[in-house]
């Protein structure tokens, strides 16, 4: 069974989380989207609250298992947007039910800088224990800049000013998961370009200007096979704009699906 937060009423809004986190790193978005929306917030599956599908992490039996349950809970399209892990399942869910998929948002999207299959599945295999050793001994860090700033180098741009509390929460956000490792070996190796050229769907891309993670560079081979494709960048934001800058990301969010 998927765990999924719903907030909110009008037209609905699905909203997929990155590698290590949980549906909590939407927190600090969903109220005023919900404003405005109806927002579905899931846990992807071997993350969070949601027990894992299948064995390791394949992302279009990933995408099949969030379609069904989305599609019990919204009776019309819905836009969707995916953060890192989360923009290649949405990807690949649009592809396999675009019927049930308005727009498409996709937030530095994981799966487009793709790793030979032997580097990926290295990658993976260290990604579990680092996720654990920063969540069980990074707690204490969280109350410094200093120790922010080595937490969270990459994924947030300036992490001495993220709040000790939203450091905390990004640690927080992997408890429960079980498919790490899987995910991100997953998502290296892909290569969604072939994919993006077949989506027939409005398209649009929000990037942190200093992201480390997916590198704003990424969106080149993006606007490669979809020139056409409506971006908004984020200058003081990284990989997760959500949680770093939600006034800009929710102002960006709103400007492209204007603009879709």
């Amino acid at each position: 069974m998927i765990e999924l937060d719903t907030v909110g009423h009008g037209e609905p809004l699905v909203l997929l989380h990155g590698v290590g986190a949980n549906r909590g790193i939407w927190r600090n978005v969903i109220d005023p989207i919900a404003a405005e929306r109806l927002v579905l917030a899931p846990d992807l599956p071997g993350f969070g609250d949601s027990p894992p599908v299948g064995a390791g992490f394949r992302l279009h039996e990933i995408a099949g298992a969030l379609a069904d349950v989305l599609s019990e809970h919204v009776t019309e399209p819905f836009d969707l947007v995916g953060n890192s892990l989360g923009g290649a399942v949405a990807l690949i869910l649009a592809l396999q039910r675009p019927e049930l998929v308005h727009r498409l948002v996709l937030v530095a999207p994981a799966g487009f800088s793709p790793r030979p299959r032997l580097v990926a599945d290295a990658l993976g295999r260290l990604s579990d224990p680092m996720i654990v050793f920063r969540r069980l001994l990074g707690n204490p860090l969280t109350s410094s800049g200093i120790g922010r700033r080595l937490l969270l180098w990459g994924t947030i741009a300036a992490p001495q000013q993220l709040s000790a509390q939203d450091a905390r929460r990004m640690l927080q956000a992997s408890r429960g998961a079980s498919r790490v490792g899987a995910a991100v070996a997953a998502v290296l190796a892909a290569d969604l370009r072939s994919e993006l050229a077949r989506l027939d769907l409005p398209l649009g891309l929000i990037w942190g200007e200093r992201d480390r993670i997916v590198p704003i560079a990424t969106l080149q081979s993006i606007l490669a096979v979809r020139p056409e494709v409506v971006v908004e960048t984020i200058p003081d934001a990284a990989h997760v704009p959500q949680l770093e800058r939600p006034a800009e990301f929710v102002a960006a969010l709103r400007s492209v699906l204007d603009r879709l």
